[in-house]
């Protein structure tokens, strides 16, 4: 009877995990220091990335400031507003390999 329940407990925690494979996005944060309006403003958008291989290896920066750094130099703004931050989680056979994502959306000022 214990091993059976011990079994369920295992089955129902790595049930919620995805432990095959789990590709999820979660809002991370909404920030708008709103501009008067003046008409559609462009989007900026920009993207950090970090990446675990074989449970022992983790490489890169998926961090917020990495992100809108990014958003800046490719949009050539010197700052945004309405900043929009979500995070991308792919992940394989419980972290054989998994891959976490800062995705930064920004409105570029006129």
């Amino acid at each position: 009877m214990k091993r059976w329940a011990l079994a369920m407990a295992a089955a129902s925690t790595l049930a919620g995990t995805g432990c095959l494979y789990a590709g999820v996005t979660l809002p991370q944060s909404y920030f708008s220091p709103t501009e008067p309006l003046k008409g559609a403003a462009p989007d900026a958008h920009g993207e950090a990335c970090a990446f675990e291989i074989l449970w022992l290896v983790a490489l890169g920066d998926a961090g917020y400031d990495t992100a809108y750094k990014t958003a800046l130099a490719t949009s050539g703004a010197p700052s945004l507003y309405d900043i929009r931050v979500d995070r991308t989680v792919t992940m394989i056979l419980g972290g054989l390999y998994a891959k976490t994502c800062t995705e930064l959306t920004g409105r570029v000022p006129h």
